[in-house]
């Protein structure tokens, strides 16, 4: 997997981002799939991403109770994840392909499997990213491709 310019959520090239249309895109996908968006967490100077947390409205949701959408501030990339508490920096990710076939229809941002989340870093195109960005995962040391793109790092 080759990774984008701005993955690691430093020097973005093409800016950030806007977590109010991506709200709306949850708000479309949890409406399609009989869900509601419970809660929106837009990304600071850290995490590396924006969060929209969808719940279950009905028990007959396939797979769907209570996901997490990680929407990368800097490069068009999502991911699912469970819940965090709050200032839980601990992201597991999670397959949703109901909700991913739902938003491949509202976004252009491309979601990630927990396979691809989960390759080892030195599996990983990393040429594109610049020395700063190289820096970064020198000093936090990523294992993962969903470490180094859905991060904590300030």
């Amino acid at each position: 997997m080759r990774l984008p310019p701005g993955a690691t959520g430093f020097h973005a090239p093409g800016g950030r981002a806007d977590v109010r249309a991506f709200t709306a895109v949850c708000h479309h996908a949890a409406r399609a799939l009989g869900a509601t968006v419970t809660g929106v967490t837009p990304a600071g100077v850290t995490p590396s991403f924006h969060t929209v947390d969808i719940a279950a409205a009905r028990h007959h949701v396939a797979v769907l109770r209570h996901v997490a959408v990680l929407r990368h501030v800097a490069v068009p990339f999502i991911a699912f994840a469970r819940p965090r508490a709050g200032g839980d920096a601990t992201v597991t990710f999670v397959d949703h392909p109901g909700l991913a076939a739902v938003l491949a229809t509202l976004t252009d941002a491309r979601v990630l499997t927990v396979d691809r989340l989960g390759m080892p870093l030195s599996q990983a195109d990393l040429s594109a990213l610049d020395r700063a960005e190289h820096d970064q995962i020198g000093y936090w040391t990523p294992a993962t491709v969903g470490e180094l793109l859905f991060n904590f790092w300030d």
